[in-house]
């Protein structure tokens, strides 16, 4: 299963792991995913989308060649290597040629990689439960795995709140939640369509005139 969405990723895959949960789609086989390439919103993406595979899933990126991507893979790998299937017990993917195992436990495509893979091994719904329960309820502890403090966390909600307006037409609704997003949070660049929250504002003001 490949999903296509149009909304910004973040939004995108916690949307997914929802409809998971709830029994709307089926865990997924595979997933595809290109990554943001900012050190810490990548982590984020790679977490959610992993999360969605049913045990044995695969799991493929793309662009291992930037800095940020590469680090961001590895920190998952430490933090989650329970939940991967060993490279050197995985009789699935040993057998796909010109397929490497990297000490850390993911697989590269090719002797020069830009594209990794990665392989479930435990999990399911209930774990994807607790684990978005969790992470909505805030963590814990310190040990927050990308740069995102309460003021993000009010903005993004802000964000997925003024992109569910947008889509249904209500532009002048969306055009105040998005302000109120932007001024929320200075640190944080949440995306819809590509489009950082100053020019989604600058935007929508000029549709209104």
């Amino acid at each position: 299963v490949i999903f296509p969405w149009p909304l910004a990723s973040l939004t995108a895959l916690r949307a997914l792991q929802h409809l998971t949960i709830d029994g709307a789609i089926p865990e997924a086989d595979f997933v595809y995913l290109d990554a943001a390439h900012e050190k810490g919103e990548t982590l984020i993406e790679l977490t959610r989308a992993f999360d969605l595979l049913r045990v044995g899933g695969v799991l493929v990126g793309d662009d291992l060649d930037w800095h940020a991507v590469h680090s961001d893979l590895l920190l998952f790998c430490a933090s989650r290597s329970a939940d991967l299937v060993p490279c050197e017990e995985d009789d699935l993917l040993c057998t796909v040629p010109q397929l490497y195992a990297a000490p850390e436990g993911y697989w590269t495509l090719d002797s020069v990689p830009r594209q990794f893979v990665l392989r479930k091994g435990r999990g399911g719904v209930e774990a994807l439960r607790a684990s978005v329960e969790a992470d909505e309820d805030g963590p814990e502890d310190d040990r927050e795995y990308v740069p995102l403090n309460d003021r993000d966390r009010d903005a993004l909600k802000l964000y997925e709140e003024a992109v569910a307006l947008s889509e249904v037409g209500r532009i002048k609704e969306a055009q105040g939640l998005f302000k109120q997003a932007a001024a929320a949070s200075g640190s944080v660049a949440y995306h819809f369509r590509l489009e950082p929250l100053s020019q989604i504002v600058e935007r929508l003001s000029r549709s209104e005139a």
